[in-house]
């Protein structure tokens, strides 16, 4: 899908790999870096005329950089220096320079040391004692002219100083999702406009290194941040290099030139704008004697810089300096930020399930660890009602513990089994047997019964602890689900808002965004039309101009603000294709109601989904089952979790019952992609479907349990490929329930549906009396028929 501008989507950090933090300040790359800002920045001389020649932006940068690394900060003044010498033939004083440089840092090493903070007026008053005497001693200036060139160099220093300062301070913001405001933008773009005059005028046949650099940077610059940034980022390269040329209005007019054309139309892309550049060069250069050939070639090397520059670079560039583009990337951290927190919370909840369903689950070892002293209990309890006022308790429990311990145990043992036997050691010296027999029946009575509900306790805590644990492991699937990407379309709002204001369409807002399956949706926000249908005559005519797939209003339709009376629409690509489906239901002879349910729709996100669901048996009972499932699983697809989340939280649900008289369900899922056709088909223990095409029938058959067996379910699925005209047939197994000597054979259906009718609404109702009539005019069981057609669009 295109709609003919570059949308840039921005991965989540969990999908994506983490960068590696560069490291530059401190190390030998930050020194390099510092030596050659050194060197490019003290090479720039502000005139060239060795009288009047001032070069203070090296002095400026060495004032005006942190001075946190002394690595870095030593690596400057060497910058700085080589820098100064190496001019010194079209510098007078560039010795000058030097010793300033030498003496500055050494007084604010010196401040640092002591923790006194620098005073600018003493670094200003060294280097304007550091030129007198210079001045004075080397070139024996007279003392006015000395004095005045010396104050009008150290007062060149300060606000270059202020300036360079506050353009290192805003590079050091650079991937701090900081925003920039055009002034901080064009302090970072005069200083690269600085180090890169500073090359001088080195060439090879009078094509100038300086001059492409220049055109190059100005034009990324506008092709980023438009023809206002550009343009002034040309204006000062121009007048930065036309001093030092001496030649500024060409130099202004040709950088200002640049960063304007190409920002104008950088909404074309890289190509078109260098080659519209290009162009209005070459016929500038035919009505004037200040531009060349020369220049054109520069023009043109610049053009091909600019157009094969990886994109990879650009958008990095753009990121940092593109307002709307840094928002894009700020609003997705912070949107990363709040799904973090809620995931996070997911995730908190899915531990205290799992913790509680391990305890539930514990709790019956406590029942397995009882066992062993239910007997001990149980003698205890029978010797308290008979022995306790017995004459001769003393001679059978204190002479003679152990054995008639041992008897105790063996008599309640015998009951148990019913084998009802008093012991013979018992019956010789127990002189209460008949009360020993009776108390004994009792107490076994009691331990059956009590056992009987403590069992029937702990299945029920098992089954609670499945059941939990069960929707704990669902809940992964559902946090997966919530991580997919949607991405939002910033150039696209904007493209929409022009089209909008030129067209004079009222709108309150506008969002566009890519959903988990990567397909543009755009949601508008107008003023209540009252039934006008505004966005059908006016919005969509304009959208599918601009788009080049065809659009449409989303199947929501219109969304009325009761409160604000504000009216939201979301426009979608329409799907290619469209599907059309009709049932047909008989229930089972003998019942009113039937024990089936079936369910067709279109999901929010293209998807269509029909299900069947035959709840097991008939009757008004099977039909709750049966449509309980299809709610569930409608409800699940259509909030956009995957068929698996929404299958085994299904099977989660209907499997907790607790009566004797089980009854499962189950199930026909079809899903069909309305954008490219693509076909899955989940069966949960449901019969055959058919896929007829023209002459031809594809069986789709599974073999899997119903709901609410298993704590999970296995999910196969196949896949198909529709085409136009093709028809799915589910049905019900009641449908196949017509000879008891071939339960579930499916050959006669295969046949009809070859040569059967390829009206979908007549076709269902077909089968359903096809059926009826081979089975003797009986309805074995309930029947459904779901008969769909895909047709396609476009």
């Amino acid at each position: 899908m295109q709609y003919g501008v570059d949308i840039s989507t921005y991965k989540r950090v969990e999908n994506s790999k983490r960068k590696k933090e560069i490291r530059v300040q401190g190390t030998t790359i930050g020194a390099i870096v510092s030596l050659a800002m050194g060197f490019l920045l003290s090479r720039v001389i502000l005139s060239a005329t060795i009288d009047m020649g001032i070069a203070p932006f090296g002095i400026a940068y060495l004032i005006g950089i942190k001075k946190d690394n002394r690595k870095d900060v030593i690596s400057s003044l060497i910058g700085v220096m080589i820098g100064y010498l190496s001019i010194s033939a079209s510098l007078e004083g560039a010795v000058a320079y030097c010793i300033s440089s030498i003496l500055v840092l050494s007084y604010i090493e010196v401040c640092n040391k002591i923790e006194v903070k620098q005073r600018d007026f003493i670094i200003f008053f060294l280097i304007f004692s550091v030129l007198i005497i210079y001045n004075s001693l080397i070139n024996n200036q007279p003392i006015g002219v000395n004095l005045v060139f010396s104050f009008l160099k150290v007062l060149s220093i300060i606000p270059i100083k202020y300036m360079i300062k506050y353009a290192l301070k805003c590079a050091g913001e650079l991937e701090n999702n900081y925003f920039f405001s055009t002034e901080e933008i064009i302090s970072i773009g005069i200083l690269i406009c600085l180090l890169i005059a500073g090359i001088g005028n080195i060439g090879v046949f009078n094509i100038e290194i300086r001059n492409i650099l220049a055109l190059s940077t100005i034009a990324v610059f506008a092709y980023v941040g438009g023809a206002g940034i550009g343009s002034s980022i040309g204006v000062a390269m121009g007048f930065i290099i036309g001093i030092t040329n001496n030649d500024i209005i060409s130099a202004v007019t040709l950088y200002s030139l640049c960063g304007m054309i190409v920002g104008i139309f950088r909404e074309t892309g890289r190509i078109f704008s260098g080659l519209a550049y290009l162009v209005v060069y070459f016929i500038i250069w035919m009505y004037s004697n200040t531009f060349n050939i020369y220049g054109g070639i520069e023009v043109l090397i610049s053009t091909i810089i600019l157009i094969c520059i990886p994109k990879i670079i650009i958008d990095l560039i753009s990121k940092e300096l593109n307002s709307d583009k840094k928002a894009e990337v700020i609003n997705d951290i912070h949107l990363k930020g709040v799904k973090g927190e809620f995931i996070d919370r997911l995730n908190s909840m899915k531990s205290i399930m799992s913790t509680l369903s391990s305890t539930i689950s514990n709790l019956g070892e406590n029942d397995i660890l009882s066992l062993n002293n239910k007997g001990t209990a149980m003698v205890e309890s029978l010797a308290d009602r008979v022995c306790y006022n017995c004459e001769l308790k003393q001679r059978c429990w204190d002479r003679n513990l152990h054995s008639t311990f041992e008897d105790f145990s063996e008599l309640i043992s015998g009951y148990e089994k019913n084998n009802i036997k008093l012991p013979k050691s018992l019956d010789k010296k127990c002189v209460k047997t008949r009360s020993l027999m009776k108390n004994a029946q009792e107490i076994v009575n009691n331990y059956t019964v009590n056992e009987a509900l403590r069992t029937r306790l702990t299945e029920g805590r098992s089954i609670i602890a499945n059941h939990i644990n069960n929707i704990s492991n669902t809940m992964d699937d559902m946090i997966s689900d919530f991580q997919k990407d949607i991405s939002i379309c910033t150039e696209i709002d904007k493209i929409l808002r022009k089209a909008f204001n030129k067209n004079k369409i009222e709108y309150i807002d506008v969002f566009s965004y890519l959903d988990r399956r990567g397909r543009m949706k755009i949601k508008i926000t107008t003023n209540n039309c009252e039934g006008e249908r505004y966005c059908v005559k006016n919005i969509l005519p304009i959208i599918n101009t601009l788009v080049k797939v065809p659009v449409s209003i989303s199947s929501e339709g219109c969304r009325i603000d009761p409160e604000s009376g504000e009216c939201s629409v979301t426009i979608e690509e329409t799907p290619k294709y469209h599907m059309t489906s009709y049932a047909a239901v008989k229930a089972k002879d003998g019942e009113t109601s039937i024990g089936d349910s079936y369910s067709f729709s279109k999901t929010n996100d293209g998807t269509y989904v029909s299900i069947i669901s035959d709840g097991m048996g008939s009757g008004p009972e099977a039909g709750v089952e049966s449509g309980l499932a299809v709610e569930l699983m409608e409800k699940f697809i259509e909030s956009g979790f995957s068929e698996k989340t929404a299958i085994n939280t299904v099977n989660s649900i209907m499997s907790m019952k607790f009566n004797e008289d089980e009854k499962f369900t189950t199930m026909d899922l079809n899903m069909i992609d309305l954008y490219t056709g693509d076909a899955e088909f989940i069966k949960i223990a449901g019969v055959v479907s058919f896929i007829k095409r023209a002459g031809e029938v594809k069986v789709i058959k599974s073999n899997s349990l119903p709901f609410g067996i298993l704590d999970s379910i296995d999910i196969n699925s196949e896949k198909f490929k529709l085409k136009h005209g093709d028809i799915v047939v589910s049905i019900s197994d009641g449908v196949l329930d017509i000879d008891k000597n071939n339960i579930g054979s499916y050959s006669w259906l295969e046949e009809y549906l070859e040569y059967a009718e390829t009206n979908p609404s007549s076709l269902c109702n077909d089968i359903i009396e096809k059926a009826i009539a081979l089975s003797g005019g009986k309805v074995k069981d309930d029947m459904t028929v779901l008969v769909s057609k895909i047709y396609s669009i476009y």
